[in-house]
């Protein structure tokens, strides 16, 4: 009896600038794929003369970059003004397939890998293939879920499923996600403002209790990221130990409008200076619902004026944070309010024009960072020997203009071609 043996031809990709994350510039125009993974790297002149007969791969009016790593989405969620409402309304089915198209728009728009920070476990499920037919589809990015966040009861999002009370009922939630297939666990430490009856400047779990979810996750080998909308839940979530901090929003109540204010506390934050943990603010997170007063369509009223004054703050809190050494992430938040799967790229826009960041540094941001962060930085994030062939294609060179990540021409995940 012979033994069949899999022979995997080489395919040789020729890009205009193919780019290097070390040196942080256009350094290579040529690159060996070897099934998923990336062989080798250098000018493509030399390596077409390497491998005379191999398939071309031809990019070469076009710039090559790692693949976009989107840290938080919520994929079975409908970007309008009544995510909680649609979510609520809709069966199973429906809910799983929906979110299957969230992420071949994601993939499309040159996104390779996501983090799902909060869905039903039914789509850990459906992911993980466990359930006879429940697969999604083939063109998927690579996906990080944390399924079911642990929240208390009434907490954020304690509509997706089962709640945990106590730090043995955090344990065992943590746990329990280990064996259902999750790849993080998301901890919801303070409220939020999709959940009917969450309170966000109010706190959802002390700090030991952050500290033992933390301490259960990483025995697991899962890492952990916290939901925090107020400057006490930063602070217990990075005392604790949290691997990544969602949101940071530093929220209190302004008792004349009622409105949520962000109000960044220095002498609180300093603290935290030379700590090298990863954060994720979402500047583009329901950005369009100002679209009309932005662009001088109308007159904001007084609320609007009020949320006009807020993004200005967003972003200021953004830059002190990086200052303190903490390390930015691209995470959307898609799928809640206004907040869409396929602009990735308006994030990182606003990074750059609204927060002070370099292409380069959005760029990394987006890519190692991202990588990092899902534990997955060892085998994503970079174009290098041993990578996985995950890269996208734009016609304009990024580095020059950050928009030329709207208009993505070629997507390629696990070595294969897309768009």
């Amino acid at each position: 009896m012979t033994e069949e043996v899999n022979v995997v031809i080489p395919v040789l990709v020729h890009g205009k600038g193919i780019y290097d994350s070390d040196a942080m510039k256009m350094k290579y125009t040529g690159m060996v794929l070897e099934g998923s993974r990336i062989k080798e790297m250098g000018r493509f002149e030399e390596l077409s003369q390497a491998y005379p007969d191999v398939r071309v791969m031809d990019f070469s009016d076009s710039y090559i970059l790692p693949g976009l790593v989107n840290t938080h989405v919520h994929l079975e969620f409908t970007p309008c003004r009544d995510t909680y409402g649609i979510y609520r309304r809709e069966d199973r089915k429906a809910r799983l397939a929906r979110a299957a198209e969230h992420a071949r728009t994601l993939l499309r728009s040159g996104v390779t890998t996501v983090r799902d920070a909060g869905s039903s476990m039914d789509l850990v499920g459906a992911l993980s293939g466990r359930e006879a037919g429940s697969e999604p589809g083939t063109e998927l990015p690579r996906i990080q879920a944390a399924g079911m966040p642990l929240t208390p009861d009434g907490g954020h999002l304690a509509f997706l499923g089962k709640t945990s009370n106590s730090t043995e009922e955090l344990i065992q939630a943590v746990k329990e996600r280990k064996s259902a297939g999750c790849g993080c666990v998301k901890l919801i430490v303070s409220g939020g403002q999709l959940t009917p009856g969450s309170v966000p400047e109010h706190d959802s779990y002390n700090r030991e209790e952050i500290r033992a979810a933390v301490e259960a996750a990483h025995e697991l080998g899962l890492p952990t990221a916290a939901h925090c909308l107020t400057t006490s839940s930063y602070v217990n979530a990075m005392e604790a130990g949290v691997d990544s901090v969602e949101h940071c929003a530093c929220f209190r109540r302004n008792p004349c409008l009622g409105l949520l204010e962000r109000c960044y506390e220095p002498d609180v934050m300093e603290a935290f200076r030379g700590d090298h943990r990863y954060f994720m603010i979402g500047i583009s997170n329901n950005y369009h619902q100002l679209d009309q007063v932005r662009e001088g369509v109308r007159k904001p009223d007084e609320r609007e004026a009020f949320l006009l004054e807020q993004e200005k703050r967003e972003c200021e809190i953004f830059g002190r944070l990086a200052d303190l050494g903490m390390r930015p992430l691209v995470g959307t938040d898609a799928g809640c309010g206004y907040t869409f799967f396929d602009e990735t790229w308006l994030e990182m826009e606003l990074l750059c024009r609204r927060c002070g960041l370099t292409p380069e540094k959005a760029i990394h941001a987006a890519t190692l960072e991202g990588a990092g962060a899902l534990g997955w930085g060892d085998f994503l994030g970079r174009l290098a020997p041993g990578y996985e062939a995950d890269f996208i294609a734009a016609e304009q060179n990024p580095l020059r203009d950050i928009k030329a990540l709207r208009h993505i021409k070629h997507v390629v995940c696990r070595g294969k071609i897309i768009e």
